[in-house]
């Protein structure tokens, strides 16, 4: 049971009067693990963007709070439509704040009012059931918690004993930025190191971290996420000795391996569609684009696969906003696909609707604060100040490049290209 001192209440109750007093900030209170040093906030209202994640006060070992005002949000971005995430420290995700058990939480916080946790996913997790209460965010656990001490780059030898019947092992973690065990695979794939005479298998790899202090790692038992080990759950930490997995989720088999065609029905006027999932490491930079159909639908095949989970967008963005969604606008789960070894099978699936329409308009960018031209099939942005994001005008991402000065682009097709800076966004054309 958690005990709710009085100061704290009167802390929150002079928080809710602040929140009435201007509807354009906000405050947001939160519960952390004892042991938290630091408590950071990041979100939608300033991009996702680790190097922009604001630090919140200390109001005792375990209570942190902040105000966020909304004339601060990335363009586009207000209270009822931000999401959010607490980090025990600046700069990495490393350091997110995940589930009692230590897995990856699967949907973001959102802002009520109320500062309470909501989670659009469906279905829910377990532990999902009462994270928020009082008007308060509570943090369940961090990934890492963080510590001010400097980096310690060296490079580390794993090795896992694994169940019998395992053909391959993938180590993926803060190392390669979870990259995902698809992505590239000799970076992550584990040497056979010989069978016990109970069968368990020992895998071993040697990786270069350029930080222990925050190195965190999973297995996988083939490459693609829907291998990932089911038991234990959570990450383990550097210099944690000799981990055992006991379970998979599933266990690749390379003599298994088939084709699935894809047929996607989709909501009239969309115009394009991505497949995104563990067959390519969940990344939204290089999501499968389908080809559209003279009858509308969409079809995208995947090849030399086992099984498989993803789910659609109509554009791929940094935010994952785009998502396909139920009747009741409810973001879907994982749909799953598993292949017939040696041959090719056809899935249809039907998408209801999206969670956001795709919209080619934007916001001007203020000339007086930047120049942006197109020069020898090149688009080029003076005056940068943090980032820069260049679209085609589907929605498809085509280059992204963080940095203070003059962005220019890679050489480009002629046709109109958006271009977003530092959160706001122009149209520029390529002759």
């Amino acid at each position: 049971m958690k005990r709710i001192f009085t100061f704290a209440i009167a802390l929150m109750s002079l928080f809710a009067s602040s929140q009435l007093a201007s509807a354009a900030t906000a405050v947001f209170n939160v519960t952390v693990p004892a042991g938290t040093n630091a408590c950071y906030i990041i979100g939608s209202f300033n991009s996702w963007d680790q190097t922009k994640s604001v630090k919140l006060t200390k109001v005792d070992a375990t209570h942190y709070t902040v105000t966020l005002d909304e004339a601060t949000f990335a363009t586009g971005v207000t209270l009822a439509t931000m999401q959010y995430k607490y980090c025990s420290g600046p700069g990495d995700w490393a350091y997110v704040e995940k589930y009692a058990d230590g897995t990856e939480i699967h949907a973001n916080r959102v802002y009520t009012g109320t500062n309470v946790w909501v989670d659009t996913a469906t279905p829910p997790a377990p532990t999902e059931t009462a994270i928020g209460t009082l008007g308060q965010d509570v943090v369940a656990k961090w990934a890492m918690v963080w510590a001010d001490v400097p980096p310690k780059p060296m490079k580390v030898t794993i090795d896992v004993l694994v169940p019998a019947g395992t053909f391959q092992c993938y180590i993926v973690g803060t190392f390669n930025n979870w990259a995902g065990p698809s992505a590239p695979v000799d970076s992550c794939k584990m040497v056979n190191m010989g069978a016990n005479p109970d069968g368990t298998i020992i895998f071993e790899k040697t990786i270069y971290s350029p930080d222990v202090n925050k190195l965190a790692y999973h297995f996988c038992s083939g490459p693609d996420w829907s291998f990932e080990q089911s038991a234990p759950t959570g990450d383990y930490k550097y210099p944690e000795v000799a981990p055992i997995v006991t379970a998979w989720k599933a266990i690749y088999d390379p003599t298994k391996l088939g084709n699935i065609d894809f047929v996607v029905t989709v909501p009239a006027n969309t115009p394009k569609i991505w497949a995104v999932g563990s067959f390519q490491g969940w990344s939204q930079t290089n999501g499968l684009e389908c080809t559209k159909n003279i009858n509308g639908t969409f079809s995208f095949s995947v090849k030399n696969i086992q099984s498989m989970e993803f789910k659609m967008y109509n554009r791929l963005d940094a935010s994952w906003g785009f998502v396909e969604v139920d009747a009741l606008g409810v973001e879907v789960a994982n749909r799953k696909a598993t292949a017939t070894p040696g041959t090719t099978i056809t899935v249809p699936i039907t998408v209801i609707g999206w969670k956001q329409a795709f919209d080619t308009k934007v916001d001007e960018v203020s000339i007086d604060n930047y120049k942006i031209y197109s020069n020898n099939s090149k688009i080029v942005v003076e005056g940068v100040l943090s980032t820069v994001d260049l679209f085609s005008l589907d929605g498809r991402r085509v280059q992204t490049e963080r940095l203070s000065g003059t962005f220019t682009s890679q050489t480009l097709n002629k046709g109109l290209y958006v271009v977003r800076v530092d959160g706001a966004s122009k149209k520029v054309s390529v002759n």
